[in-house]
């Protein structure tokens, strides 16, 4: 069972290549977008900083990412050369602020992230909360040889790229995992908020672990087909998810 003491660090496994991600998905109707990852591997002693910014007039995302961090000595506070970021629990399972304050590449197309992130240079900032969907309570997973909880909420804040300010306000996924994942396994998810629907999986190695929530009930998904399109590069462009009771999700 989920505690609120999950909510925190915990204490490190034994395998080398066990870890702890917090991770936040933010969309809003307005065509702006927020992800921001934080990953400690105690093993290497090291952090992992991810934010991807993506807004309506830039034909790519805004990306700041950071694979050598010093792991946080208080709290989920990380700092590096040219990067600060904090992920704050103010209320277990209600109430989380983010903030940034960084330098980022802009990128013409979000495949550029594979060829080295070559792009304009800005600065990068986030003030932003994350509260929960008072119906929706935190769905318990586990990732392989490990444990986790995802929830949905409401986002909102400031997003700052270079001298612009824009206003966040979107639906946001929550989710918090620890553990040894397995590397070697294919897995794919999706996630989707709407006024008639809430639902979230992931499939890895062949197995699904996912729910929809409905008419005032959560049912667990059991079967999802997925149908890739892909781009001239062999990059995937979009996907067709075909779940349970034929449901299907674009995404």
């Amino acid at each position: 069972m989920i505690r609120r003491a999950d909510e925190r660090a915990h204490a490190p496994g034994a395998d080398g290549w066990w870890w702890e991600t917090w991770h936040l998905d933010a969309a809003g109707p307005d065509g702006i977008g927020v992800s921001v990852r934080l990953v400690c591997s105690p093993g290497p002693g090291l952090a992992w900083w991810w934010t991807h910014v993506l807004l309506p007039d830039l034909p790519g995302p805004v990306v700041v990412r950071d694979h050598e961090v010093a792991l946080p000595r208080q709290g989920l506070e990380i700092h590096a050369d040219g990067l600060w970021g904090e992920l704050t629990c103010e209320s277990p399972f209600e109430h989380w602020t983010y903030g940034l304050e960084a330098f980022g590449v802009r990128l013409d197309d979000a495949a550029d992230s594979l060829h080295g992130e070559i792009g304009e240079r800005m600065p990068v900032g986030l003030d932003i909360e994350w509260e929960a969907t008072p119906a929706l309570g935190p769905h318990e997973y586990h990732p392989a040889r490990g444990g986790g909880y995802e929830q949905f909420g409401i986002v909102h804040g400031e997003v700052m790229i270079g001298r612009s300010r824009f206003e966040l306000d979107a639906v946001g996924m929550r989710s918090h995992s620890w553990g040894a994942p397995r590397l070697d396994k294919s897995e794919c998810s999706a996630w989707l908020h709407s006024p008639e629907l809430v639902m979230s999986f992931a499939v890895s190695d062949g197995c699904v672990d996912g729910y929809i929530a409905r008419d005032g009930r959560t049912e667990a998904i059991s079967t999802v087909r997925t149908e890739t399109r892909r781009r001239a590069d062999g990059l995937p462009a979009a996907a067709r998810h075909v779940l349970d009771d034929a449901l299907e999700v674009e995404s």
